[in-house]
This record gives C-alpha cells, sequence and structure tokens, in this order.
C-alpha cells in the first residue's frame, strides 16, 4: 500500500461495492511505457514476462494508483500472423507491414495461431499479470488491455485500406471485421477464464462518422463482448482516443457501463451528452503531465475534477490517454498528489477549490 494511503486498492473497491467510507476515491494511471524509466527496455519487456511485471510493479509502488493493466501489445494479434513491428520514440508498438495485400485474403489466416499454447505475446502478458499478484500480494486488481475489432482490422491489412473499403468494399470489410472480432476473442479466452480484467481500446475508430461507427465498430464490439460473458467476463473497460465528441451518442449503444476519454474532448460536453447513462474517465492531458510543471499539473487535475466530479453515473479521474514514456517521474508525482486531494472521500468542491 502507498504511503500516502489508507487503504489498498481492492480494499477501496470492495468498500465502495459495499456503500462503505473509504479513503479516497480510485485513481486511475495509464502509463504502460514508463517502466522504461523503471530500469527495463522494450525488447526486455515485450518478450520477458519478469521484466514487463518490473514496469508496473515500481510504478505502483511509487505512485499507488488504482488498478494495472499489462498492454498485450497493439500489434500483438498481427505478429502472431507474421507482422514486424518496431517502437517509435515515444513508446508506441508501430507494425511496419501488413499482414493483408488484400482483405480478401482473410481466408488464409487461421486463428490457431492465436490459441494460447501458440501465442507467445499471449503467455508472456499473462504470466506477467501472476508475477504481478504474486509480489504485490494480490492488493491491486491487475488485468491485459487489447485492441478492439476495428483496431485489429487496421492493423491487419493497413488503416488507409480499412477506411477506403467503408466506402468500397463494405461486404468485404465486414468479414475482415467478423475474423478480427474472432481474433479477439480467441486471445483474451485465457484472461477471462481465469478471471482476469480485461479492457478494450479503439484508437482508429476515432477516424469515423456516428453511422460508420454504428455499421462498423459497434457489432464486433458488442460480438466479442457477449461471447466473453458467455465465459463469465464481467465487462471491459472501453478507451478511445482522439477527439470522439461526434461519437459519444454512440457509446451509449454498446451495452458498455462507462467510457474512457481523450483529451481531446470536452469533459463538460461528454457530461451533459451521456453523462446520464455513462460513467466516465477521464481526463487529463497526457501532454500537461509531460511538459507542465507541478502547479499547471495540479491545476489541470483541479479543472478536470471540477468539471465532472458530479457525473450522474460516476467519474474517475484519469490521464486521457497513455502518458508518454518522456515524462518526468516527479510530474507523474504532481498528478498523484492533486489527484488524492481532489479524491478525498467525501468528493467535494472543498477539496480542489
Amino acid at each position: 500500500m502507498h504511503k500516502d494511503d489508507q487503504m489498498t486498492p481492492k480494499e477501496r473497491a470492495f468498500a465502495l461495492f459495499a456503500g462503505k467510507p473509504v479513503d479516497r476515491m480510485p485513481i486511475k494511471l495509464f502509463s504502460p511505457y514508463i517502466g522504461m524509466n523503471f530500469g527495463a527496455t522494450y525488447d526486455e519487456a515485450f518478450t520477458e514476462a519478469k521484466s514487463r511485471a518490473h514496469w508496473l510493479i515500481e510504478s505502483y509502488k511509487r505512485f499507488g494508483q488504482d488498478g494495472l493493466s499489462v498492454n498485450y501489445r497493439i500489434d500483438g494479434i498481427p505478429l502472431a500472423f507474421g507482422a514486424e513491428s518496431t517502437y517509435d520514440p515515444t513508446g508506441i508498438p508501430m507494425v511496419k507491414n501488413a499482414v493483408l495485400h488484400n482483405i480478401a485474403d482473410v481466408d488464409q489466416l487461421d486463428l490457431n495461431n492465436l490459441r494460447f499454447e501458440n501465442d507467445k505475446n499471449a503467455q508472456v502478458a499473462f504470466d506477467a499479470v501472476r508475477i504481478i499478484q504474486d509480489e504485490l500480494n494480490d492488493e491491486i486488481f491487475t488485468g491485459v488491455g487489447f485492441m478492439g475489432p476495428f483496431t485489429t482490422a487496421a492493423n491487419l491489412a493497413g488503416t488507409t485500406t480499412v477506411l477506403k473499403a467503408m466506402r468500397k468494399d463494405p461486404e468485404g470489410l465486414h468479414k475482415l471485421l467478423d475474423f478480427a472480432a474472432d481474433a479477439t476473442i480467441e486471445v483474451g479466452r485465457k484472461f477471462v477464464e481465469n478471471q482476469i480484467g480485461i479492457g478494450l481500446a479503439e484508437p482508429t475508430a476515432s477516424l469515423v462518422s456516428p453511422k460508420q461507427f454504428r455499421e462498423f465498430v459497434t457489432p464486433y464490439y458488442i460480438k466479442v463482448m457477449d461471447k466473453w460473458k458467455e465465459w463469465g467476463c464481467r465487462g471491459a473497460g472501453f478507451h478511445i482516443c482522439g477527439d470522439t465528441s461526434k461519437l459519444l451518442e454512440c457509446f451509449t449503444e454498446m451495452k458498455i457501463r462507462g467510457i474512457s476519454i481523450d483529451s481531446a474532448v470536452d469533459i463538460v460536453y461528454a457530461k451533459e451528452t451521456v453523462g446520464d447513462q455513462l460513467s466516465i474517465m477521464g481526463n487529463v492531458s497526457p501532454i500537461e503531465i509531460l511538459e507542465g510543471t507541478p502547479a499547471s499539473i495540479e491545476q489541470a487535475v483541479k479543472d478536470c475534477f471540477a468539471k465532472c466530479w458530479d457525473n450522474p453515473r460516476g467519474f474517475t479521474i484519469a490521464p486521457g490517454c497513455d502518458i508518454p514514456v518522456q515524462a518526468p517521474l516527479e510530474n507523474i508525482d504532481a498528478y498523484m498528489r492533486a489527484a488524492r486531494q481532489c479524491a478525498k472521500y467525501p468528493v467535494q468542491p472543498s477539496n480542489w477549490e
């Protein structure tokens, strides 16, 4: 347990579920790559479970955030089908070559590649979750993060190809998306069967219109979740990058309880638009945490709380997206310090005014 807290994340979560008082409300910290600052390289962390776990264990020990998520890898499914990957300076895995030169070739991909016994990336992620749970005495919920079907399809065939296919070959795209949904289902099987929490992200879907979202994103997300729920999953967190203001009402149609929104979205508008139907998580700018001062980061956190603390369906403070790997650890300390002050239970304006 962090020195500035009186409860572990699990104690806090169970108390909230039971309607009991807590020391503070939960605080999220999306930081899958800052572990490089704790002595693990990309190559080590993406090939060795102990190094992947080390990133998050050291992050939790320093910051005390609520919830940890082991990234399966944004490029994990394409890699299982022979794609090559690299990393840009911001720490984001990048698929170098599309697996499919033609989306009609999706029939040539074998889902057996994603069975747990054949998928090295899933094995590393699963083992990392277990290592974290063991080392931290299971005091924090530790899950795994996957890309959703639309983003997976874009990673398999190329984003431009997928976006063009929405107009020129919708039938072919639906076939690819159906495969991407099956791939997502399969890669999540081991985690769902072991009651490990899951988060899904659809960064590529921020590029589409509401009409396109309803046709090409929502049905395949629901297909994945319906199957996982058959296996015992209680639901998944959902994050989508970029300015999704135009898509907010689409999210209410996805059978989800809440949405994690990027800092590009006006959180007041999100509250007014869907706050009576969805809990909201967000949305302090990761760039502010990267480039700001302790004083400006504190103000950003206060502003976010002031705007959305009274969301009818609940609010959780979090960065709008992943914190860049270059962010000074002291800046993340400032974010957590300000968030603890604002999130003191009971949450009320005097915490930040």
